[in-house]
């Protein structure tokens, strides 16, 4: 068996009004959504906030001040040779205007993104798909607190 490449992940929770921001992507007929974020990219970010800072600019159109990390995913995609590392900070404040104009020229996402939404809390359970599974209930805590604590979510295999 071949060792697993690895992938570093990182994303935005942006929350507001008891809504949070989601990327929806659709691939091979799946529809899911996401926090706004994506693989670190070692020849332009520094450190994982600035790959926040980068995907949000990206799938969002906003410009994001960075906050504390929340949460920390492990998964495993062995069919695909790959294992995942996903880390979700708080965005702390952001400004500009939602679009996906950015994504264009861009290849990869910009053919699998098709949506930027603030979703209200209480719609998530009415879409296709989402994750994390947190969103529904330990992140509106969570992010509320000035230095939330920081939860690993597990190994998923």
């Amino acid at each position: 068996m071949n060792p697993l490449q690895h992938r570093i992940r990182a994303a935005g929770l942006l929350v507001r009004d008891q809504s949070i921001l989601l990327v929806r992507h659709e691939v091979d007929g799946d529809i899911y959504w996401i926090p706004p974020g994506g693989g670190f990219e070692s020849q332009s970010d520094r450190s994982t906030r600035d790959t926040v800072k980068r995907e949000c600019r990206e799938e969002t159109g906003l410009d994001v001040e960075v906050g504390p990390l929340v949460y920390v995913r492990e998964f495993a995609e062995p069919l695909a040779g790959r294992f995942h590392m996903e880390l979700f900070y708080r965005v702390d404040a952001w400004c500009g205007e939602l679009s996906l104009d950015n994504l264009i020229g861009l290849g990869g996402d910009e053919h699998d993104i098709r949506e930027v939404a603030w979703v209200a809390r209480d719609d998530l359970p009415r879409l296709p798909s989402f994750y994390p599974a947190e969103l529904l209930d330990d992140v509106w805590e969570r992010l509320a607190v000035p230095i939330p604590p920081i939860r690993h979510l597990g190994l998923q295999v």
